[in-house]
């Protein structure tokens, strides 16, 4: 059981995750949030390093 806020990000061109993994996975852990950046693939920390650092970041001061 996760007792902590915890951030998730998909590409929404992933390949390798389906996209419905983080639908149940908002389901299944309440205190996690998914983020999806629109045009990365599997590893949206390469393709799109501002997009993903700003979700951290955002994520982070909300936390």
């Amino acid at each position: 059981e996760l007792n902590l806020p915890l951030l998730r990000i998909y590409g929404y061109l992933d390949g390798l995750v389906p996209r419905k993994v983080a639908e149940l996975l908002d389901a299944a852990w309440p205190n996690s949030t998914s983020q999806i950046v629109a045009k990365a693939a599997h590893a949206p920390f390469i393709s799109h390093p501002d997009e993903f650092v700003t979700m951290i970041e955002a994520f982070i001061a909300a936390h």
